[in-house]
């Protein structure tokens, strides 16, 4: 609660008159732990002596019989104001203690009469307020619940409570996490926190506080669990491979071996290299001028030929031709050649072997990749006599195989006490039944965070008891001034960052960095390495990428991230940026290898905190991480903000460090000291 609440019911307090303020200075009253419920075990203490009614004497401000003023909560102080207003209540003076039991018991004696004070005079339940009889519409309900949630539900409608609770623009309230560990730290000792404590709250000592953090001491952290990737590049070599199809024939001409040295070739030698008869049958000077004998006067060689030499020559068709020296007497002079003539075709036909491949295509954890040409000069090659042109002849080609396990690197954050879980999700892209890689997104304390101020501390006159409850009032100065200048900032900036080609404000510029999953590079540090002053941010990026490079995170370096992701880095630990989220950039076979944030960054922290929270008032949610564009507000949208709900705390300090702001505490002190100082020495003597 606000110390500042509590100035009004104090005066009402101290305004009382100066006879009730002397007879209070010396009476003593029952108090609620003089009761049996409400006392705390206590050791006996000596009884003192009753009041009297002697008239009380003036007592100054520095006497050691003053007695404390009572500070109560709101809630209480407008109870005892109400009191005291509609008369004088119940209380008894020490000592008393069985009076005040007597005329207890006597009051509530009669009602243990039960029946005998029940009404029962004719038309008293008309005067209950909102009694309507038994014969209630309602009660046909009381055997139909589908009728009951039909009605309930068309009844909501109209509701206005039903509105205020399902709003979802209602006010929320909202723990920081910071603040629930300093309430954890007095409710794990209280004794401590509130050592020699009365119930009226009297000042005895003051304990520190555990210190909170401000919003820039905030950041959220990532880490990964599902399925991981383990890739290794294997390659394999295919080639060009030539299939040769020939069907020449080659034709000789044999005789007995007693007539080779007409020129022919012996009968069983070619018969012993596989060669058939053709059927072709010719005199032997005929097969000679077949083979080039006669010259020009093949007439006149035959007319001599004949008359001088007898027998036949057989024509044979062999497959392949028969080396000379089988057959030293066989000679196409006509051609040159040994063999008579040949008949048929020889081709070469190149055809790529990918058989070295086959295990890895047929592997599914394995994707190509590339091939490269291994083997292309020369371009043409003669194969079997056959000149064969290929522009390449052999290949290299590459794939990249995988191995996939299951694993996890949350084990550090989950183990971090300061960290605390917010979400996960799903970074596959599309979802295809289970989810192989999941993101958690925790909320840690920056490294080296600023304290809210300076330190804060707990005392005796900071705490009220009621009922055995205690509360502690923060003693906290009002923000007024500071979200005044604040506000005036925002003006002055909203006029500077105006987009005439858009007519935006507080536009920003959409950033990303990357980060492989189950990887330990991390191109994303930001805030994990601490934060920045915007002077020595902005300095580091107008010095261009030596200077960039010199004041991000040291490892970012290291990691060959990106002039860009470095500029990132520091816009981010200025408290610049907003992240809006983390989508999946690359993946391998369905399963996510690589992730990129996305970032919105402003032209500076203001900027930022207007986006975000203009955001939640104007039900302005940011798009998703791979399209958000990072628009500012249209002039209607930044008119209809409510900047008296923002939480400017983390940009205080940048524009009231030069200001002399007046101590509200101290100032409303002295004037409640002043007050109560008068009535004690100025009243009727």
């Amino acid at each position: 609660m606000r110390t500042r609440a509590l100035l009004p019911v104090l005066a009402a307090l101290a305004a009382a008159s100066p006879a009730q303020a002397q007879t209070r200075a010396q009476q003593d009253f029952y108090e609620l732990g003089d009761y049996d419920l409400f006392a705390e075990p206590r050791a006996s203490q000596p009884a003192r002596p009753p009041a009297t009614s002697t008239p009380a004497q003036p007592v100054s401000a520095g006497s050691p019989q003053a007695q404390p003023v009572m500070t109560v909560p709101p809630s209480a102080a407008a109870r005892v104001a109400v009191a005291r207003s509609t008369g004088p209540a119940a209380a008894y003076e020490k000592g008393d203690l069985a009076a005040a039991r007597a005329e207890a018991k006597a009051l509530a004696s009669p009602a243990r009469a039960g029946a005998a004070v029940l009404p029962t005079a004719a038309g008293a339940p008309a005067q209950v307020p909102g009694y309507a009889g038994t014969a209630l519409p309602q009660s046909t309900l009381f055997d139909d619940p589908d009728a009951l949630v039909s009605q309930g539900t068309a009844a909501s409608v109209a509701s206005d409570p039903y509105r205020a609770v399902i709003d979802p623009d209602r006010a929320t309230v909202r723990v920081d996490r910071a603040e629930l560990a300093r309430a954890t730290a007095i409710e794990h000792d209280p004794d401590g926190f509130l050592t020699d404590q009365n119930l009226d709250g009297a000042a005895a000592s003051c304990r520190p506080l555990p210190p909170a953090t401000t919003g820039t001491g905030i950041y959220e952290a990532t880490c990964n669990t599902g399925t991981k990737v383990e890739r290794r590049t294997l390659s394999c070599a295919p080639a060009m491979v030539p299939h040769v199809t020939d069907t020449r024939r080659f034709l000789y001409y044999g005789t007995d071996p007693d007539k080779t040295g007409y020129g022919f070739a012996s009968s069983a030698v070619l018969t012993g290299r596989g060669c058939q008869p053709t059927g072709v049958v010719r005199h032997i000077c005929d097969a000679q001028v077949e083979l080039g004998a006669g010259g020009d006067d093949v007439a006149g060689y035959l007319r001599f030929c004949r008359r001088n030499v007898r027998g036949n020559a057989t024509q044979m068709s062999c497959a392949a031709e028969v080396p000379h020296a089988e057959i030293p007497d066989h000679f196409n002079y006509a051609t040159g050649t040994v063999y008579l003539r040949s008949e048929g075709t020889r081709s070469v036909e190149l055809r790529r072997d990918d058989a070295s491949c086959a295990a890895l295509v047929a592997d599914a954890a394995c994707r190509f990749e590339a091939e490269t040409c291994t083997s292309s000069d020369p371009v043409t090659r003669v194969i079997e006599g056959v000149a064969v042109t290929a522009p390449c002849w052999a290949w290299s080609r590459s794939y990249t195989c995988a191995a996939f396990t299951q694993a996890t690197d949350c084990a550090e954050l989950d183990g971090r006490a300061s960290c605390r879980f917010l979400r996960e999700s799903c970074l596959d892209d599309p979802q295809v039944g289970t989810c192989n890689v999941r993101e958690r997104v925790y909320q840690c304390p920056v490294p080296g965070g600023e304290t809210a101020g300076g330190p804060e501390y707990i005392c005796g006159d900071d705490v009220y008891c009621i009922n055995g409850e205690c509360e502690p009032i923060e003693r906290e100065a009002s923000t007024e001034f500071k979200d005044a200048l604040v506000g005036l900032h925002t003006l002055g900036q909203a006029k500077a960052e105006f987009d005439e080609a858009t007519l935006t404000l507080f536009s920003g510029t959409r950033e990303s960095c990357h980060k492989p999953v189950f990887g330990l590079v991390n191109c994303c540090a930001g805030k994990t390495s601490g934060v920045l002053t915007a002077a020595a941010g902005l300095g580091a990026i107008a010095g261009g990428p030596t200077a960039i490079a010199a004041l991000a995170t040291p490892f970012l370096s290291m990691f060959m991230c990106s002039t860009a992701e470095k500029t990132l880095d520091i816009k981010d630990r200025m408290g610049f940026c907003h992240k809006v989220g983390t989508w999946c950039s690359d993946s391998f076979l369905g399963v996510c290898t690589s992730k990129r944030t996305a970032y919105c960054c402003f032209e500076s922290k203001l900027s930022r905190i207007l986006q975000e929270q203009g955001r939640e008032q104007l039900g302005k949610p940011w798009g998703e991480p791979k399209r958000e564009q990072c628009r500012g507000f249209l002039v209607d949208e930044f008119a209809r903000l409510d900047l008296s709900r923002m939480d400017f705390r983390e940009v205080y300090a940048e524009f009231v460090d030069a200001a002399k702001l007046p101590d509200e505490l101290a100032t409303a002190a002295a004037i409640q000291e002043r007050i109560e100082a008068y009535y004690r020495t100025q009243g009727p003597k």
